[in-house]
Formats: structure tokens, sequence, C-alpha cells
């Protein structure tokens, strides 16, 4: 058997800007471990092989992916698991089923863990955020619906999302109703405006540019003493994101960087 690092291997694919397809998968491969494209090939077919990797047909073209056909433990509470998959959870572990799609939000992309590992840390290591329990929440961006779910499996009474991608839309109701929630998420086609909600909870996944030009909107729904959870930023953004949110009024709890990206918990003051 060829020789390699298989976290490092996952990570070539974590760290990608774009999909990769097979062929680019396997020169990135054979580039990180000085390996001839033979060489390359078979490690592709053994991460394929212990289904660490899958292969996904897209828009014509066929492009590698991180598997879903097993269990990941992705925070000390939350699991993601495919909805034909038994649970090996234990009794105070969570789990989130999600159907393979295009839609993002899979939760082996960085930006993603960092969001359920501050979902993980408000709700089950901070005591002044019990009183998020019960309350709701607002989820923009919300892709394959993964946020929204976790807060809601996490104690949230209800939440409202939003996605502009029909696609995603589709994927994210399916992946609500896979998880019993349909009585609780509601997902909307279309952008998040300024209305009237009252929230104890926002999480936003996306790049810096939109959650700048979306934060008086975010602030207009969130509630003061809600938290507010942000993600999708490189880490050379994360000061001016900081410094920006703080200037409205937000103070910073906690933050974290995976891989070049960052993410940042944030209260409303009252």
């Amino acid at each position: 058997m060829i020789p390699f690092d298989r976290n490092r291997a996952l990570d070539i694919l974590n760290n990608a800007t774009a999909r990769l397809t097979a062929r680019a998968y396997i020169h990135e491969i054979g580039r990180e471990f000085s390996l001839t494209p033979f060489q390359a090939k078979k490690v592709l077919k053994t991460l394929v092989e212990i289904q660490d990797v899958a292969y996904q047909d897209l828009y014509g073209s066929t492009y590698v992916m991180e598997s879903f056909s097993k269990p990941v433990r992705i925070t000390d509470r939350f699991f993601i698991l495919p909805p034909d998959v038994a649970s090996i959870a234990g009794s105070n572990d969570i789990d989130i089923r999600i159907s393979a799609g295009i839609s993002f939000g899979s939760g082996h992309h960085p930006t993603t863990r960092l969001c359920l590992t501050a979902l993980d840390r408000l709700f089950f290591s901070t005591g002044p955020a019990i009183h998020l329990q019960g309350g709701k929440a607002g989820d923009i961006g919300t892709g394959s619906g993964v946020l929204a779910m976790a807060a809601c499996l996490a104690g949230m009474s209800r939440c409202t999302a939003w996605e502009t991608d029909p696609n995603a839309v589709s994927e994210a109701r399916r992946n609500v109703a896979a998880n019993g929630l349909e009585d609780r998420i509601k997902i909307i086609h279309g952008i998040m405006t300024a209305q009237d909600l009252r929230l104890s909870l926002v999480m936003a996944n996306l790049r810096f540019p939109t959650l700048k030009q979306i934060a008086p909107d975010i602030d207009s729904i969130l509630v003061p003493g809600g938290h507010l959870i942000l993600s999708g930023v490189r880490v050379w953004e994360m000061d001016n994101l900081k410094t920006h949110y703080s200037a409205m009024g937000f103070s910073i709890d906690w933050e974290r960087e995976e891989k070049m990206w960052g993410a940042v918990t944030l209260t409303k003051k009252p």
C-alpha cells in the first residue's frame, strides 16, 4: 500500500477554493505526497474504498467530495450522518441527518464545523446562554439547513432560515423533514430583509462583504442580549469583521480559526 497521510489528503478537499474533479484531486495528491500519477490514483481509490471520499455528479461533471456514507463527529455533541445510516451517538450526543446534495453545509467544510462548534459551546458550555432554550433563531443563507437544525435540536423552539438558491431550498426542506423538524423550521426562498422578528439567536455563514452589508438587518431582528454566530470569513478579514460589529454595539464572546477560516460569537448589548 502506498503510504500517505489520510488527514492531509482530506485537507486538500477542505482547503480547495473550488470543487475538485477527480483529475484535479489526483494532481493535488501527487503534488502533496510527491507521488506519480499512478500512485496518486491508487491513493484516491483507497480513500473511496474506505468511504472517506465519494464521487459526485454535478452539472455534467464529476467531482470528488468527502463521503456522506458514515456518521461523522463534528463537535463534542453534534454528529452528522445520512438519513438511512444507524446512529452511533451516545446519550448526550445530537444527530443531524443530511442527504448528500450540492448545497453547502455538509459539516466537512471548516466554516460549518466552526459554526457547529460555536453552537455547541453556546448551548452546552456557557451558563448564561440557558435563556436560549425555547427561543427563536434565524439562519441566513442556510444551505443544507444544518445550522437551523442544530439550533433546534440543541433547544431553540423555532428557526426561520433564508436561502436564495432554489436547489439548496429544496435540499434543506428534505433535510428538515428527515430530522422531523418541519413544524419548527421554516425555509424561506429569498433574501433576509429587516422585518418584524424578535430572535434570540442569529447565524450566518457567509462571506465578509455580505456579512458587512446585512449587519443593519441582523441588528434589527436580534433582541438585546441576543447571540450572533458569524463565519465564512477568511482569517485576514476577522479584524475588520469584529471592528464593524463592535462599532454597532456587539460584544465579542468567542472566536476561533481553522484552516485559514474564522468564526466569531457575539452578543448584542442591551
